[in-house]
């Protein structure tokens, strides 16, 4: 039992949520590569769980797009393509653009001064080639401004959208120069809202989003 024991990380919550989370966790971070196979009786033995919450959490993971069921062939984790990826971002660009705005009138000086101190110390682990700190720091930086956004309809559609912009966003560290010039985004947006200057915050942004959208398409093939 990997991870769901007592002394599991996910031990607050109900069986079915924890392997949901296991799952998830495991194909966000490629230890289930995209493409793979999944056989459910493997599955069971590894988690020392019956079927029914196997079954449960892979329905929920279709429903993330992380997984698909081929017809007459199996379960396969989803291989990213460049429509879906395309398809992500063009909906996430005017969002993040939209959140830039929004919440510019509802951000402390001290939460910008923590922004931005996050960043120079996730570029520092980029140079020492950690790439682990910047995960962080890109997810933080991104949910502040969505939290801070105070509306509440694109908070639930960016949540959503969050399992597939996370497990995209590793897959964009096969390059480390990705992270640096994302990080450099980040720092000049925060700049520029520190300084009200909101139109040029948005613009920012927007390219920012476009720039990871065309760095992590590159990586796939069309289908």
């Amino acid at each position: 039992m990997i991870g769901l024991g007592k002394s599991g990380m996910f031990d607050n919550l109900n069986l079915h949520e924890r392997v949901y989370l296991y799952l998830r966790d495991k194909i966000v971070h490629n230890n289930l590569k995209p493409g793979s196979r999944i056989d459910y009786d493997e599955l069971m033995a590894e988690l020392g769980v019956s079927r029914t919450p196997v079954r449960d959490a892979l329905n929920r993971l279709q429903i993330d797009n992380l997984i698909e069921v081929r017809p007459r062939s199996g379960t396969f984790v989803s291989t990213p393509n460049k429509k879906a990826i395309e398809d992500l971002y063009n909906v996430r660009k005017p969002l993040e653009s939209t959140a830039v705005e929004l919440a510019a009138s509802h951000l402390s000086e001290e939460s910008y001064l923590a922004l931005l101190k996050e960043a120079e110390q996730a570029e520092a682990e980029l140079g020492k080639g950690n790439p682990d700190l910047f995960f962080a720091h890109d997810r933080n930086f991104h949910r502040t401004l969505i939290s801070h956004s105070d509306n509440s309809r694109l908070i639930a559609i960016m949540d959503s959208l969050e399992v597939q912009v996370k497990w995209f966003g590793i897959i964009m560290t096969k390059n480390l120069d990705r992270p640096h010039r994302a990080i450099e985004f980040h720092k000049n947006i925060v700049t520029a809202m520190q300084a009200k200057k909101i139109q040029e915050a948005k613009r920012l942004m927007e390219m920012h989003i476009e720039e990871v959208k065309l760095d992590i398409m590159s990586d796939y093939p069309t289908e």
